[in-house]
């Protein structure tokens, strides 16, 4: 009996050895260095089941993956719920963003579960660590809406349909005239 336990063991420590490196290859594919406080030989010792990644500041991701968790974090910011991967992902997508990697969803989890300012909540969702700051924060590294010119203004041939303007309930649309 032993031994069929024994045997059990050796193939489940050889599936998390796969498994780590899995992750590994997946955070060099975004330029990370490994973590030598990861190692196979260090995870019983550090009282943990899995090796964590420290959390980090916005400032310390790359510009293309600090606009992914700036975007992510916009979207938490418009809700009140928690927010699944994907919904994050799809807010993302729409908003003219390309995540990294071959699969969205995993890459964009990876890069929230090392911010700072994002909490997870398993298969729940995610969430902000405190709204305030994460405002800040897309505030300073958020896109910027693009101010509006003299070329903009109404009848110039701008490429924006009238319908596709904006109607704004303190400004009448041109399109809308009154009747006497």
């Amino acid at each position: 009996m032993n031994a069929e336990i024994v045997q059990q063991m050796r193939a489940e420590e050889a599936d998390l050895v796969r498994k780590l490196q899995a992750v590994r290859d997946f955070l060099a594919a975004y330029g990370e260095a490994p973590n030598d406080s990861g190692s196979v030989s260090t995870l019983g010792r550090k009282g943990t089941d899995s090796p964590s990644r420290e959390k980090v500041e916005i400032t310390n991701f790359t510009e293309q993956t600090r606009t992914s968790v700036v975007l992510a974090m916009q979207a938490l910011t418009m809700n009140t719920k928690l927010m699944k991967t994907r919904e994050l992902k799809e807010f993302i997508e729409a908003n003219g963003h390309e995540i990294s990697g071959s699969n969205k969803v995993n890459a964009l989890g990876a890069l929230l579960a090392r911010s700072a300012d994002i909490i997870g909540h398993g298969k729940s969702g995610w969430s902000l660590a405190d709204r305030d700051k994460a405002v800040e924060i897309v505030n300073e590294y958020g896109p910027k809406e693009k101010e509006p010119t003299s070329e903009d203004a109404g009848g110039s041939d701008t490429g924006w349909r009238s319908d596709a303007t904006p109607i704004h309930p303190w400004k009448p649309h041109s399109d809308h005239s009154t009747y006497s």
